[in-house]
């Protein structure tokens, strides 16, 4: 899908990661590592933007989990390996990296809902990064 974007490199990988941990948080917390279980991701490719929502049917995630983690998950001193925590950034990961993350349970469904913004210009990606120079 990112391939059909003016995405660079890094914006590319960065959008497969919060797919990524978004499907695993599914698979987790939702269904409790349960095999036989859906989880749907749905791309809505607009002119400005990037949709993506992720569904499941499992256990509902408070929804005030999605702003606690995105100040307090990725607070750790890098140089000092024991403070990283092993599990736990998915959240803030996506909810520093897209430009809206939206939570909702409703009926038997969890839908989180992803929107990044997609720039007209070719010259430059989101963050100010030349295309043409991606590493």
């Amino acid at each position: 899908m990112c391939s059909l974007i003016p995405f660079g490199d890094k914006d590319t990988y960065a959008t497969e990661l919060c797919v990524t941990e978004a499907v695993v948080n599914s698979i987790k917390h939702a269904y409790r590592d349960e095999p036989d279980h859906t989880v749907a991701v749905i791309f809505c490719l607009l002119a400005n933007q990037l949709v993506i929502e992720v569904q499941d049917r499992g256990k509902s995630m408070d929804p005030l989990l999605l702003e606690m983690k995105k100040d307090t998950a990725l607070n750790f001193d890098m140089m000092d390996l024991d403070s990283i925590p092993e599990s736990g950034r998915g959240l803030a990961i996506i909810q520093n990296y897209m430009d809206e993350v939206h939570y909702r349970a409703a009926g038997n469904g969890n839908y989180l809902t992803m929107k990044k913004k997609i720039l007209q210009s070719r010259g430059d990606d989101i963050h100010g990064n030349n295309r043409s120079k991606d590493s």
